[in-house]
């Protein structure tokens, strides 16, 4: 019985050393509101939007930030912050990772295709580990983005900056890896350009894992929205199937 009892707590020790109560206050104060119902963030004037961005491997394109130049040299990178990603207008943002390429990250960076059926060509992630998704808010030229990743059993906050160079390339500025101490956030300067692969069609955003989740949402009232949104189209499939 002893031994039952102590192999318990150690267990119990284990898991909560891993768990976290997610999100806390510091976390809370810095994202930006959350997902909101019925929301339009008109981002398709600023920017285009019925496709992906993807990592640029052209290195003729640079971008003037602040004061320094940015080019990038052609070269391939897996880091987390260069997955390709949508932005959607109703303030979603996330990783796809493409069905040709399966996990293979570095493949999923070089595969560039024009007008793809991207609902049938990818999938919306955040449930694999360097794919992630969340929301983002405008401010002036910024995509300002509150992202998500899920990782064994802790779930990390990660905010990322992205410039509006022109209606085809974003530069990332920055992505910061929030940790419980202020003192202690990771933020990794990227200097990194995207540019605009035109799709045919989009994954709907209601796909992405995060949006299931209480806690990324500005309110109790819009989540409840959002799943019933969800639970009425559900029921529409089904209704024109049979």
């Amino acid at each position: 019985m002893k031994k039952f009892v102590f192999t318990a707590i150690m267990v119990f020790v284990t898991l909560t050393s891993c768990l976290s109560f997610f999100p806390d206050r510091y976390e809370k104060s810095l994202v930006y509101n959350g997902f909101q119902a019925n929301t339009n963030t008109m981002i398709g004037t600023k920017v285009n939007i019925k496709g992906y961005y993807s990592l640029v491997t052209d290195s003729n394109i640079s971008a003037s930030e602040g004061k320094y130049l940015v080019t990038y040299n052609g070269r391939i990178s897996t880091l987390a912050g260069y997955n390709p990603f949508i932005l959607y207008e109703d303030g979603t943002y996330g990783n796809i990772l493409f069905n040709a390429v399966g996990k293979d990250f570095s493949a999923n960076e070089y595969y560039k295709k024009v007008d793809m059926e991207l609902d049938k060509e990818c999938k919306p992630l955040n449930n694999i580990y360097l794919m992630r998704s969340g929301y983002y808010k405008l401010k002036e030229d910024t995509i300002c983005v509150t992202t998500y990743i899920f990782y064994m059993l802790r779930t990390e906050l990660v905010l990322l900056r992205y410039k509006i160079i022109d209606r085809n390339h974003l530069l990332l500025l920055d992505e910061t890896y929030i940790s419980g101490n202020e003192n202690e956030n990771d933020t990794c300067v990227r200097n990194r350009i995207f540019e605009f692969i035109p799709a045919k069609t989009l994954p709907s955003s209601s796909l992405f894992p995060i949006k299931k989740k209480r806690w990324a949402w500005a309110s109790k009232k819009d989540w409840k929205q959002f799943k019933h949104s969800i639970a009425r189209t559900s029921k529409n499939k089904q209704e024109n199937i049979q």
